[in-house]
């Protein structure tokens, strides 16, 4: 069992334990799975609006972003931006549950397990976040109900202005409310993956962590997502290294084929920062994107027509393209999904004197044929 400091010295463990072949595979697996997923909703929903298959494929490649689409298709995007969370959510449940067991001295923890507890808690990983939004949404209806009797004539402005202080104090918890139902996302995967909590007690230690340790909450929050965002900027550097020395080594012999493959590839990914993206935020993303993997991220080089093996090569070094940058994104969720295990554990001990390492894990019941045969085997013995 590895011995924690129980401060934030055992957030910088989130490098180490993110560094590990086995929970980059399941990121890895995990982001492919969310993105075929979103790859299929996305163009369902430029299909129904009117675009031809081929102007989505030229305007975004793979991942399209809806601009100016009808509300019926902005549905369509927006369930497959919450299969995407969910499967992200899920897989880092199982990371986090691996996290957890290694921590706990069990190093070889089985991936096929760590799955099988995420799915086996599947509903409090979706309804957690979910029943926090369903109360703001409650909030905001009664809200509406108000604006509605306002809308009386002379009644309405009275009957409105006697609900002044409590309107305020609703608006005031909604924010409270998104504050909780960020730590959640941020949370509810380590939560489920070292303890296997339900819906309810997810909420509770969500609530417990912002009311009881707010400073220390934001403080390892922050520090885990500098060490994610220091990591997967350095696998980056080091990986369009590694594709240069590749392309170099490789085009001594296939000369400007090799060269051909690798461009073919690269025009089928492409990345688009939609126009409703807040200013700063799309400045900032393009800037940062473009200095870890270049500008043509945004404007990738165009198809070169060539013979059927060029084709299939690119194709087949495509397919590495995207697995390649899955790799990397994974990485970066790894090390945030480990560092949220260790912030958990560390909580937990300073708030309640729990050290979740040391506690054993309860056995799953058995089926009910399987009791009952051992109960007839006893019986006739």
């Amino acid at each position: 069992m590895a011995q924690l400091h129980f401060n934030y010295k055992d957030i910088f463990r989130a490098l180490r334990l993110g560094f590990s072949a086995k929970k980059i595979f399941m990121m890895t697996l995990g982001l492919t799975v969310a993105m075929v997923g979103y790859c299929i909703m996305s163009y369902i929903a430029f299909l129904v609006a009117g675009w031809s298959f081929v102007d989505i494929w030229s305007e975004f490649r793979l991942l399209p972003v809806p601009e100016m689409l009808p509300w019926y298709s902005w549905i369509i995007w927006i369930i497959g931006v919450l299969y995407v969370l969910c499967v992200i959510l899920v897989t880092g449940t199982a990371i986090s549950k691996v996290t957890f067991e290694q921590l706990k001295g069990d190093d070889f923890y089985q991936i096929s397990k760590a799955f099988q507890h995420s799915f086996r808690n599947i509903k409090a990983i979706i309804f957690s976040p979910t029943m926090v939004i369903l109360f703001i949404l409650s909030i905001v209806i009664t809200g509406l109900i108000l604006s509605l009797i306002g809308a009386i004539p002379y009644f309405g402005e009275i009957f409105t202005s006697i609900f002044i202080i409590p309107a305020f104090a609703a608006s005031l918890f909604i924010v409270y409310l998104l504050i909780i139902f960020l730590f959640t996302l941020f949370f509810a995967p380590a939560l489920i993956g070292t303890s296997g909590t339900d819906t309810f007690d997810t909420l509770f230690e969500v609530f417990s962590m912002v009311n009881e340790q707010p400073a220390r909450l934001i403080w390892y929050t922050i520090l885990t997502w500098f060490l994610t965002k220091v990591g997967a900027t350095l696998l980056t550097i080091f990986s369009r290294l590694a594709v240069n020395i590749g392309i170099n080594i490789l085009s001594v012999f296939m000369g400007g084929k090799i060269i051909d493959v690798v461009f073919n590839a690269a025009s089928t990914f492409k990345l688009t920062i939609p126009y409703w993206c807040p200013e700063p935020c799309a400045l900032l993303a393009e800037r940062s994107i473009t200095f870890l993997a270049g500008s043509q991220i945004f404007a990738p080089p165009s198809y070169v027509p060539s013979n059927a093996a060029i084709l299939i090569a690119s194709i087949l070094t495509a397919i590495a393209y995207y697995i390649l940058i899955f790799f990397v994104a994974g990485f970066g969720l790894t090390i945030w999904f480990c560092g949220t295990t260790a912030s958990y554990l560390v909580i937990a001990k300073k708030k309640d004197d729990r050290n979740l390492l040391e506690i054993k894990e309860e056995p799953i019941e058995t089926a009910p044929q399987a009791a009952s045969s051992e109960t007839i085997t006893e019986s006739k013995t």
